[in-house]
Parts: structure tokens; sequence; C-alpha cells
């Protein structure tokens, strides 16, 4: 019965301060949903590769090379991918595996894993898909999910073959495919038997559609004695994973043991010291392979990521937080009155602080659940945001939402101990001859309103930059003609076809044949000038390149069609940074000038987060090459697409053809961070509408305060004007200590991330006084509603009891 009646009271007085209460339900909401939202991404990343069974006892195989003799080893906290001085590699050779599995004992397995591409005849068509050639026993170490056929037996025939229910589906429209058969290539001995059907791996390093026995990898057969052909990785299990250290120490001797001339022969180029280990071996794994950017290897993400949510999340549910505890504080004080009465009705102390904490709990309680439903609302928005597929389960749902009920009830307590605790003991006669209204020490507001508005500002200058940046590199002179270029890829022995086929059509400008440029498919090649080795990037192209990216020549002249691929085969076309590099060398300069072709103007071939690096390329014959760059005349978008896929359609009517926008592939380098672009822009948003929303009920409490002050002033002459003034002007100056303690700490953190970029925008001070400005107009709305309902009030209201 009792709690019975102290819920209706609580119902009752929360009904009564409606405004108050939307107030801190709608903004502890917003934030409850942003801290949930957080929290599955968080909890996604961190249980990548986490279902293997053997998790703890399976490790990458990696190589570290060193470049210096002061490398930075470890990441910092703003760097999503490693520093220079030393490059880690996945790659190694079919030889050195073998006697790395003889050498050490404490292996007890060594499953080697390679990638590739194959070709699959689907309905008289040919689709590329990826696939993995492992060991024979790899499913019986990894432990992905079967939904047909056995790990163990799975790959024990040559031409088995594990597929994901996703390609079950796209190949043959259903799951339970296993004996049914494909074919790859023309031969007739490519034709493989599907032997387990796995789920299609989510939160997981490793990713696959298609996985074949090792023995079918043209790498394994054809360079099983080859030293120097590194195309294959390792994952070694550990029956003790503590010997991890042990056994990278061994395996570090083994390669020092067998390569020891080219280890000294580097040392001596790159003139590294004689305690710099040159080469080093290392096991990382498998559970921290997905944050670990410094080991590509599969999927990855970087810690940074998490970081930078978790920041995010925080912040704003503190602005929450400290809006809701000051909102609640402050507006009991009106309720001195309400207390006097209870007492003098006979309420205890117990009684009253058990009203109070109850009104506490039921806002809190509403509130996370009002953020649980929007979380689960906007899931699927924030997967598309953030790049994920994440999906709760029943038990995952009522986990978070049990964290979320823990939490709420320690916001209650936080939020009903001053009421609670201190008006409980109010003494009745102060509240019964009128003593009603109560003021928060101004301190007090002006540090919350100060420390909310500086994360706000902090939000905004990010979001400033990061489209700044971002309109930076959109616009920014790559050094080639990106416009009108589409690609089309996997046109092997074609290309010259194409190219024939397109000659005649009026929607097209010009066509050229590329390997290794403008595509994830790029190759280079280490050289070492002057004691410093550098990665030189390389393509080969046909004739007609320079002229359709339209690419400036500085010295020389362009391949020519009319001295045929014969002629020019050791011929080379550099950029200008390759050259000044071989210029500043004499002898390596003297070496190659023979075969210098011409020079081009340097040009951004990689994203602008990298400097241009040194680029060489060489001459084919188009029927060499795999992909066609295609530039359509303006204005003809649509018809030079038709034109290209009806001539596809003509030439390889049994391949599947990929036709993309050049500029749509340069634009995807930068998916992460426009991807934290849009997170900052909505976090920016969120975060000035919460701390709005708080200095909006903050503001509301502070006029009734300060009603009979107004009522005063107007009575001795203060005009509509004046008294705005008076009510406005403290919150502005607030905004600008706001805005000069958040510049040091934006102009840091912008500072950082603009470092990421080789080539970047300034960091002016428009930045800081637009942020400031769109503060000041948000908060002018905002506090004008309750300034303007003051001022135009009757003094008479206010000062008829005094």
């Amino acid at each position: 019965m009792m709690i019975r009646n102290h819920l209706k009271m609580s119902f009752r007085n929360l009904s009564k301060r409606k405004l108050y209460s939307a107030i801190n339900f709608v903004s502890l909401s917003i934030a409850v949903m942003i801290g949930l939202l957080v929290f599955v991404f968080v909890q996604d990343e961190l249980t990548y590769d986490g279902f293997h069974a053997n998790g703890d006892n399976l490790f990458l195989l990696y190589k570290t090379d060193f470049k210096t003799d002061d490398p930075k080893m470890e990441l910092g906290w703003f760097d999503a991918t490693p520093d220079k001085g030393v490059e880690n590699s996945i790659s190694h050779n079919l030889p050195f595996l073998e006697l790395v599995r003889e050498s050490v004992p404490e292996i007890e397995k060594l499953i080697r894993v390679e990638g590739n591409y194959i070709s699959i005849k689907k309905d008289e068509r040919q689709l590329s898909e990826y696939v993995n050639y492992v060991d024979s026993d790899f499913f019986e170490y990894f432990s992905f999910t079967f939904l047909y056929g056995q790990p163990s037996t799975a790959l024990k025939e040559i031409k088995s073959a594990v597929i994901t229910d996703e390609m079950a589906m796209r190949l043959f429209g259903r799951v339970d495919v296993v004996g049914e058969t494909f074919l790859s290539g023309s031969e007739q001995s490519d034709v493989y038997q599907i032997s387990g059907v796995v789920e299609k791996p989510i939160n997981s390093s490793l990713e696959f559609n298609i996985v074949l026995n090792l023995a079918n990898s043209n790498y394994y057969k054809e360079h099983p004695d080859d030293w120097y052909y590194n195309a294959i990785s390792a994952f070694i299990f550990l029956n003790n994973p503590e010997n991890a250290e042990l056994v990278s120490e061994k395996i570090s001797k083994i390669y020092t043991e067998r390569f020891a001339d080219e280890i000294s022969s580097r040392r001596e180029m790159l003139k590294l010291s004689a305690s710099n280990p040159v080469v080093q071996y290392g096991l990382k794994n498998i559970q921290g392979l997905y944050l670990d950017p410094s080991i590509s290897y599969g999927k990855s993400s970087s810690p940074l990521y998490s970081i930078i949510l978790i920041g995010i999340g925080l912040l704003i549910l503190l602005i929450a937080c400290i809006n809701y505890l000051s909102i609640n504080v402050a507006s009991s004080g009106g309720r001195q009155m309400e207390v006097s009465v209870r007492k003098v009705m006979g309420a205890s102390g117990g009684h009253l602080r058990t009203q109070f904490y109850l009104e506490a709990l039921i806002v809190s309680a509403f509130s996370v659940l009002g953020g649980f439903t929007l979380m689960q609302l906007f899931l699927p928005k924030f997967n598309l945001l953030a790049g994920k597929a994440i999906e709760l389960s029943l038990f995952e749902n009522i986990q978070i939402l049990g964290f979320s009920l823990l939490f709420a009830l320690v916001l209650a307590f936080l939020a009903g101990i001053y009421p609670a605790q201190i008006l409980s003991r109010f003494r009745v006669v102060n509240g019964l001859k009128g003593n009603t209204t109560y003021k928060i020490k101004p301190i007090l507001i002006r540090s919350m309103v100060v420390f909310q508005f500086v994360l706000c500002l902090f939000f905004i200058s990010m979001g400033l930059t990061m489209n700044r940046q971002f309109n930076y590199i959109n616009n920014k002179d790559l050094g080639f003609d990106k416009e009108q270029i589409v690609y089309v890829r996997g046109l092997w022995g074609k290309t010259q076809l194409m190219k024939q086929e397109l000659a005649s059509n009026t929607e097209i400008e010009s066509v050229t044949g590329v390997n290794g440029i403008f595509t994830p498919s790029t190759s280079r090649g280490g050289i070492v000038i002057n004691s410093v080795q550098y990665w030189v990037h390389s393509a080969r192209v046909d004739f007609d390149f320079f002229k359709t990216f339209n690419i400036p020549l500085l010295e020389g002249e362009y391949f020519s069609e009319e001295m045929g691929v014969e002629a020019l085969e050791n011929r080379t076309i550099m950029n200008k940074t390759l050259y000044d590099l071989y210029k500043s060398d004499t002898a390596m300069y003297n070496f190659v000038q023979k075969d210098i072709q011409g020079v081009v103007n340097d040009f951004h071939f990689e994203s602008l987060q990298k400097s241009i690096g040194p680029f060489r390329f060489n001459v084919a014959n188009s029927n060499s090459l795999s992909d066609l760059f295609v530039k359509i005349s303006a204005g003809k978008t649509e018809a030079g697409i038709a034109a290209i896929k009806a001539a596809a359609e003509k030439i390889v009517p049994e391949k599947e053809i990929e036709v993309s926008f050049l500029n749509d592939y340069l634009n995807s380098r930068y998916k992460d961070s426009q991807k934290w672009k849009e997170i900052i822009n909505v976090a920016s948003v969120l975060g000035v509408v919460i701390a709005c929303i708080g200095l909006f009920g903050l503001t509301g409490i502070n006029m009734a305060n300060r009603t009979k002050e107004i009522g005063i002033r107007k009575v001795l002459g203060a005009g509509f004007s004046d008294v705005l003034m008076l009510l406005n002007r403290q919150t502005i100056w607030l905004i600008l200590l706001s805005t000069a303690i958040s510049l040091p700490i934006s102009y840091y953190f912008m500072e950082q991330w603009l470092s990421g970029f080789a080539y970047s925008t300034s960091i002016t001070a428009d930045i800081f006084l637009l942020s400031t400005c769109i503060c000041l107009l948000v908060v002018a709305i905002t506090v004008s509603f309750h300034s303007v309902k003051s001022t135009l009030s009757n003094p008479i209201d206010s000062l008829r009891y005094e």
C-alpha cells in the first residue's frame, strides 16, 4: 500500500513538472542510446576471432624487416597505421616453412594459407572469386561453423571444396549442396566437389567464400623449392601458448643462419648497426590480429577507432548526466513548501527520502528504456555508418538491458541524493514561511555550462575541420585527369579487342590498358639509394595511357606505338620523384640513365594520406594487360557506359565484368576517415542538442529564481532590452570562456588528425570563430525563450506578496 502511494505521488509530481521531466527523459534517452551503440561497437571489435576453440594456441607468423636503427615499434595513440622504420610482412616461402616445421619441436602444427582468385563457371558465365588454399586439416584447428559436412574430412580429397552458405546460394540457389560440383577454368581436371558448407564468417579476420586444398594451388605446384618466392602465410599451433616468444626467437635464428649473406649485405646497404637484427620473426595470436594494423592480414581495424567512439560516447553521456543531476537538484529547491506540508501531515524523513529516490529512479529507468528502444531502432543505420553488421541475440539484448538498468539505479541514487538527504531534513517553519526558492551557487551553474560547451565546441570544431579536409581532398589537383574515367577489370587477353570495339564509338574519347595502378593490385619493388631503402611502385601500360590520363611530360618522350613494344621492352618512364632520387646517387643514375625513356610530372597515385612516392612505367602489349580505363565524353556518361557493356557482352560474353568510376575508387581510399567525419558530425549535433536541452532547463530554473529581481528592476524603470541583455549577458560570456578553453584542446586534436594526411588543409582562426558563432546562435535561441517570457511578465505577479 505504501509503495503504491509513493508511486502515485511520484507520477503526480513528475506530471506537475512536465517540462523538466521531458527534458531529462529526452536528453538521457539520446545519451543512453549513444552509449549502448558505442558498447555494441566496441564489443564487436573485441570479439573478432574469439569463436575459435583453439584461439589461445593459434598464432600468425610474421616477419619484421628493419630499415633504420631507431624504428618506432609501437603504435601511438593517434596512429591508425604503422610508422616508418620497420615493415611487417606475412608472406613466406614453402621451403622455409618446411624447415621451421622440422626444426622447432614446440610447434605442434604449421597450417599454410594462400589467397588468390580463381575463375568459376556458372550458367555459361565466369565469376572471379577469392579463394583460400589451405592444408587439408585446416578446419580441425579453426572453428568455423559447418552447416553441412564434417571439419575433419572436408578437405581430405584434393578436389574437395568447402564453400560458405552465401556462396552456395549464389551458385545453386540453396544451401544443402554437399556432393555438387563446380568448374574452375576450362579444364575438366579443375572440377571440384563440394564436401562442406560453412556459415559465412562475420567476426573473423579470415574472409573467404571458397576454401580448397593447398595441393591445387599453382604456387604450391610450381615453387615448392623456391626460397625467394614469398607468397604464402602460415598459422602456428602451439601446445603451450607461453612458448610464443621462444618459438619466435628460434625461427629468427633459423632465418639468420640460412640467409646470413643476404642479411649482411642488407645491413651494409642500409648502414645498420651490428646490433640491429635486420630481420626478425614474431608470432601474433589470432585473437589480437584484427586490432593490430601493423600486421595486415585479411580484415583489420585499429584500437584508435574504439578509443574515439568510447570517448565520444562517454562525453555525451556525461553531458546528459550533468544536465539531469543539475536540473534535478535545482528544481527540487522549489519543493520546500511541499516538504514542510508533508512533514506537518506526519511524513517521516525516511518516507520523504524514499519518495525522492523513487522519483529519480522512475525518470532514470524510463530514460534507459527509451535509450534501449532507440538503440534497437537506429542499430541498422549505425551499422551502415560504422561499416558493421551487428545483430544482437535475445540473450545479448537482455544482458545489455540489465546493465543499463543497473546504470539507471546508480544515476537515480546520485540524482536523488540532494532532495532525499537535504530537503528531507529541512526545517518546517522555513518552508511554511514561504522560503520556497532555491538558488544553485553561481559558480556551480557556470562550471557546468562551461564544461558542456567546451565539449560541444570541440565536436563542432573537429567536424568543421574534417569537412574542410575532405573538401580539400575532393578539389585538389591530383596531377592527372580523373573526370569521366571508368575502369573495367578482368579482361586478360581481351583488352586490345575491347579497344578496337570502342574506337569508333563517339561517346568514348580514349581507351588504355593498364596493370598495377589506380586499382587495389598496385605492384612495387625495393631499391636502395644513398643507404636508404625506397619502395618503387610500377605499372605496365599501353601506348595510350598518358594521353588518357593527361599526365604532363617533363623530359624525354612518351612511349611511341611506331617504335613497337619489343624496342621499348627495357625502356622506362618514371615520375619526377624517382628521377630525382636517381639523380641524387651518381653511380645509380649512371647505371639506369640509358633505360630512361622519359620523366613525367608527379601525380597522386595513392591517397593524400601518403606522400607521392617513386613510380615507374613500362610499356606492354594490350593483350597482356587485364584492366581497361575508358574516358567517356562529357555529357555522355550513360551512353558511354552502355557502349562499354555492349562491347564487353560481345567480346567476353562468358564473363560478368565490373565497370566502375575511377572517382569512386579514389574516394574509397578515404572511407575510414569519411566514416569518422560522419560520426563526429553526428556527435556534434547530438552533443549540442543535449547541452542546449540542459541549458534550457537550467535557464528556466534560474529565471524562476530571479523573478523578484526582474520585477524590482522593471518597477525601477528597466526596459525590455535592458532586462533581456542582463539575462543573456552572462550566458554569452560563458560561451566565450568555453571557446577560450576549448581552443587549445581542439587545436591539438585537429593537428593530430590532420597529421595522418601527407597533404592537408591548414587550421585557421575562422574554424574557431564559426564554431563559436554556431554555439552562440543555438544558445541564444535556447535561452531567449525564458528571457523573453521573464522580461514580458507583469512585475505585480512576482511582488504582490512582498
